[in-house]
């Protein structure tokens, strides 16, 4: 099971000991955080806060420079939330990324707290599943991105403002991160500069006459997965379920 790479309020960390560890050793996995780091094999803490962090159970280097949680976790794409303020979305996204095995990020300041129920309720059953980081904010996320891992790969930017249409052939490269701002304001200022000066900035086609743009779990979502169908290529070909509609 991939680990957690996270970095949280300590109310948040008995609780998440015992979604975890299970309630009979929870205590005592809770302490083990406190103390710098979760030593259980199902997570791991390193916080970034204007770079490096250190931790009892740090997580492995992949040879590219990557932090993963485990290797289930693939080094060929990561998912960054700039700013996120609805926990909902952040839990939803979450989510996807469990699904996808795709590490998350997150990039404060953050409207809301990670111990808020709404974010539970969309994610919390899905955090042992996804590598997870937090940062301060841009300036440490980017010196993390650029001095820490050396730039390994493009910072790719969406936004209702791209220039380009997000599933171009060719828009994804392995090891490309993918930017989401803010439901409300968007990427900063800064976080743009960088992407075009790297990936580019993408934009989800839309008819804007009834709708200003998408919900940002779903803009995830799309750019996610048409992502993934770039670096992945065709998909495999699996023979039916023999219970599935329309299978006979």
């Amino acid at each position: 099971m991939a680990a957690i790479l996270l970095s949280m309020p300590q109310g948040f960390l008995p609780h998440l000991a015992r979604r975890v560890c299970g309630s009979t050793r929870a205590k005592r996995c809770a302490q083990t955080v406190r103390g710098g780091g979760i030593a259980n094999a199902n997570v791991s803490a390193r916080a970034s806060s204007g770079g490096s962090g250190d931790s009892a159970a740090a997580a492995p280097w992949t040879g590219d420079g990557i932090e993963v949680a485990s290797e289930n976790q693939r080094r060929d794409l990561a998912v960054v939330l700039v700013n996120p303020q609805i926990p909902g979305n952040t839990g939803t996204i979450a989510r996807t990324c469990a699904a996808t095995r795709v590490p998350l990020h997150l990039v404060g300041p953050l409207g809301f707290d990670l111990t808020d129920s709404q974010l539970k309720r969309a994610g919390l059953d899905y955090w042992n599943s996804v590598c997870v980081k937090v940062h301060d904010d841009w300036g440490a996320f980017h010196r993390y991105w650029r001095d820490d891992l050396g730039a390994p790969g493009r910072l790719v930017a969406f936004s209702k403002f791209g220039a380009r249409p997000h599933a171009e052939e060719g828009a994804y490269l392995p090891g490309d991160w993918l930017l989401f701002g803010a439901e409300t304001t968007g990427l900063p200022d800064e976080a743009h500069d960088a992407c075009t000066a790297s990936g580019g900035v993408r934009r989800i086609p839309i008819d804007e006459e009834h709708v200003r743009s998408l919900n940002l779990a779903v803009s995830a979502g799309v750019g996610m997965f048409e992502a993934l169908r770039q670096i992945d290529g065709p998909p495999q070909h699996f023979p039916p379920r023999s219970d599935a509609p329309g299978s006979h």
